[in-house]
């Protein structure tokens, strides 16, 4: 490796590939941060920002099992994450535990609700066949009590008196919480900076330099740069940049679009979430509401059907928001995997060559835990969830050479 090489080269300047380089300069690992547009300038730029594993997971799948726990630590990193970062970058990311009601619309959708907090709080999250594969909770403090509470219509409106009068109740998690997603994003990469990380923007990654079985760097439009291992954190980019190489990595685009709305007045303190919409209270007094889920390819574009789609459904969950001023409207690429869990590791077909990509709408919430896992990961120390690593979906082929 030539002396100007880095440990690590980071392809991707979201939320993803910002917290990787964060975790490995912390411990010391000369890293290299390359994004071919702006930091934060694809998905993580536009989500609201939700930290909500709770009501995100499905208790009743290893898969929902999985995330579940992962989120439940991830979540339980942020306050002192946060705290670290301020100190060290100089920038809010505005994380505020504001809890959160996921709120049902009729009989059937409380039910479902109810059956949710039981399944959460009463046989417990984890009471689970422990043949499962995805079942590893051995690594993982779980012993916080998981927090939920069913509330009648009465109740819930007590809580937040701006809710819709004709709703069935609302479950309550009051631990969740949220963070103006940017502003983690560039968090990060100056805190990474300040850490001897190397965060280049306008930075386009041509393609990955291969030696025989081995990945050794990337080529930029200015020349080849060399490392010791290249991560992957490009989103829904990512498959482009292994495919040609025999790593077919299944990760999809799917576009979320988000509105931004004027509070109302009074204003309510908690997410709110209703059917697929959700309600983000932010501290500059707007409102985000989202977000759709459309497999459109790599189409960014904003809709008008998908807009209305969203103003309809906010009004429905706050009428208040009928009337409320609108601030802008956006729309990112969100990076799904057919599992809906994120690959996190080696590519098995490959060394040299690591993702941390397909983190689907829950990369913010996520991204420590990811930061986590690589930097583990890169220092020896092994891969800690066997069921986030890339060889689920790729057989291992003969060496080139």
């Amino acid at each position: 490796m030539s002396s100007d090489a880095s440990d690590v080269i980071v392809v991707g300047g979201g939320v993803i590939g910002c917290a990787v380089a964060w975790f490995l300069a912390r411990e010391g690992v000369t890293v290299t941060l390359l994004e071919r547009g702006e930091i934060a300038g694809q998905a993580s730029g536009a989500a609201a920002g939700m930290l909500a594993p709770l009501i995100e997971a499905d208790p009743e799948t290893p898969a929902g099992r999985c995330f579940l726990r992962w989120g439940r630590r991830s979540l339980g990193l942020f306050p002192r994450l946060v705290e670290e970062l301020c100190e060290s970058a100089g920038v809010d990311p505005e994380y505020r535990a504001s809890g959160l009601l996921r709120v049902a619309r009729n009989a059937e959708e409380a039910a479902a609700l109810e059956r949710r907090a039981a399944r959460l709080t009463g046989t417990g999250a984890f009471a689970t066949d422990r043949s499962d594969e995805l079942d590893r909770s051995d690594d993982l403090d779980d012993s916080d009590e998981i927090e939920l509470a069913w509330l009648g219509p009465e109740e819930a409106r007590g809580l937040e008196p701006q809710l819709a009068p004709d709703l069935a109740g609302a479950l309550h998690s009051p631990r969740e919480a949220h963070v103006r997603s940017p502003l983690l994003v560039r968090a990060y990469a100056q805190a990474a900076a300040r850490r001897g990380a190397r965060i280049e923007s306008g930075a386009p990654v041509m393609g990955l330099v291969r030696e025989r079985a081995r990945v050794v760097g990337v080529e930029t439009a200015e020349g080849r740069r060399s490392a010791g291992q290249v991560v992957l954190c490009a989103g829904s980019w990512t498959p482009g940049f292994a495919a040609g190489l025999g790593a077919p990595l299944p990760v999809t685009p799917v576009r979320g679009q988000i509105v931004s709305l004027d509070a109302p007045d009074p204003p309510f303190s908690r997410i709110l979430w209703g059917g697929s919409t959700y309600l983000v209270p932010k501290l500059d007094g707007s409102v985000a509401v989202g977000a759709t889920e459309e497999h459109v390819g790599f189409d960014r574009r904003v809709t008008a059907a998908g807009v209305r789609s969203l103003l309809d459904e906010a009004a429905r969950l706050v009428p208040a928001l009928a009337d409320a001023s609108f601030r802008s409207a956006w729309a990112g690429l969100r990076p799904e995997t057919p599992d809906h869990l994120p690959l996190v590791g080696p590519v098995p077909t490959l060394d040299g060559l690591l993702v941390a990509a397909g983190h689907f709408r829950n990369g913010v919430l996520l991204s420590p835990a990811t930061g986590e896992i690589v930097r583990d990961g890169v220092l020896g120390k092994g891969w800690a969830e066997p069921a986030f690593l890339p060889e689920r979906w790729l057989r291992p082929a003969p060496s080139a050479g």
